[in-house]
């Protein structure tokens, strides 16, 4: 099973992928902005009626935004989904 995640705001996301393990990531403070930035699309779907057998199933898309950083050991990833929405105007 895997180990729980961490929650924390979106506003704590720069600092808390300063830390890796409890100790401070290796080879300096990784900025964020500057790591490669790729998009997941997921969908989001609902039966209208789930007791009626041929009730119609109806989808939205649920973009998704991640960074792939670097630091000393190599690449992790971070979903950034949040963060993205919060630092979009600068």
């Amino acid at each position: 099973m895997a180990p729980p995640c961490r929650v924390f705001p979106a506003s704590q996301l720069e600092s808390e992928i300063q830390v890796d393990s409890g100790c401070a990531r290796k080879g300096g403070p990784v900025d964020l902005a500057a790591c490669e930035l790729f998009s997941l699309l997921q969908y989001e779907c609902q039966i209208d009626r789930p007791e009626i057998a041929e009730s119609p199933v109806r989808c939205w898309p649920v973009q998704r935004w991640f960074r792939r950083c670097r630091d000393k050991k190599g690449a992790f990833m971070v979903e950034t989904t949040a963060w993205e929405a919060s630092h979009k105007n600068g």
